[in-house]
């Protein structure tokens, strides 16, 4: 069928999956090159690239009615609305200000992903076993070079070994997750590349979550159900009661908890848990966006990150999309116990993921 574009008299077809394949690809692997993303110019440049891309995408799509893949977009939305508007009670409102540009960056991410919709997943593996690569391309050309923070952890172009490893296993769990739908062996060709990088990083986090990325792929729905509830309740578990066997992260959660409690509706402003956040080690982000949702954005920011997170998730256990399912599966653990959301190359690729909901196919 011949579709007719927005400009009149201009027939086009509709687009192929390449499109959403080479959008999240190419994404992931330019955000890890800027360090995964972390610092200000970075949330910019990608802003404006990705909202010129969901302009030209939008031009050239299809009309089609809109589905799951908006979900992630609104919720960022007011998740970015309510971040800006806590500029009014924030212990340091220009901290605020800026922090808001990340979700901004977040959301047109988004916003592209949802209308370029197909081929999203093989972009998201393609993005991260480019990554991985180019990470372990680097420590053979140079060995295992010492750093203060990281020792000889793997991080390439992040610069963060837990960062890169939720990466590898967001890409992990959906190669297999394709493999095993489509019954094709060779979609799980990049773990020849992801599981080395993976196991290099170190991150145990990063191996806890692909457990639960790896049983949502299997299709298989009690384990799903078990696996997806049983890391829930663990995680709940960790962030709450916090033993003292989690290393430097009892110290930020216990703040964050602290700084939630104390202003429970409100939260102190997004961005501002560097602010209130004195101990010892110092650390800019409470290694868990939950928590770090809590004591900056109080419960009603809680809530938004929450849905942001499971609302995605579930509609992919609900419709028995594993391929999307697993990667979610992957960042909802990942998240709650590290900075992924101050690493956007790890949360473009679980927005690409999200945006993919409306399909059925990769």
């Amino acid at each position: 069928m011949v579709l007719t574009a927005r400009r009149p008299g201009v027939a086009l077809a509709p687009p192929p999956a390449l499109p959403g394949a080479a959008l999240a690809a190419v994404g992931v692997v330019a955000l890890a090159a800027e360090q995964g993303g972390y610092f200000p110019p970075a949330w910019r440049f990608g802003a404006v690239a990705f909202a010129a891309a969901a302009g030209l995408l939008w031009l050239w799509a299809p009309e089609r009615r809109p589905g799951w893949e908006l979900a992630a977009p609104a919720l960022l939305a007011g998740l970015g609305l309510w971040s800006l508007l806590s500029t009014a009670w924030s212990v340091l409102p220009s901290a605020t200000t800026l922090d808001a540009q990340r979700t901004l960056l977040y959301l047109t991410a988004a916003l592209a992903f949802a209308v370029a919709s197909g081929g999203l997943p093989v972009g998201v593996v393609a993005g991260a076993t480019v990554v991985a690569g180019w990470a372990l391309g680097g420590r053979l050309l140079n060995g295992a070079p010492w750093d203060t923070y990281e020792g000889r952890l793997l991080t390439g172009p992040i610069g963060y070994a837990n960062g890169l490893g939720a990466l590898c296993a967001i890409g992990a769990a959906v190669a297999v997750a394709l493999a095993l739908r489509h019954r094709r062996p060779l979609y799980a060709a990049p773990l020849v590349v992801l599981l080395p990088a993976l196991a290099l990083t170190g991150s145990r986090g990063a191996d806890a979550a692909l457990v639960v990325g790896l049983a949502v792929a299997t299709g298989r729905r009690r384990l799903q159900v078990l696996a997806v509830a049983g890391s829930m309740l663990l995680l709940t578990a960790l962030l709450v009661f916090t033993p003292d066997g989690v290393g430097d992260r009892a110290a930020y959660w216990r703040a964050a908890r602290h700084a939630g409690l104390a202003h429970p509706l409100l939260g102190t402003g997004a961005g501002t848990f560097a602010i209130d956040y004195s101990g010892n080690p110092p650390a800019r982000d409470a290694h868990s966006l939950y928590l770090q949702a809590f004591a900056e954005l109080g419960g009603v920011g809680l809530l938004l990150v929450g849905a942001l997170v499971a609302v995605p998730l579930l509609v992919a256990l609900r419709r028995r999309l594993t391929v999307p399912g697993a990667g979610l599966a992957v960042y909802l653990v990942t998240a709650g116990v590290d900075w992924d959301w101050q690493l956007p190359v790890v949360t473009v690729a679980a927005l690409a993921l999200a945006a993919s909901l409306r399909l059925s196919d990769p």
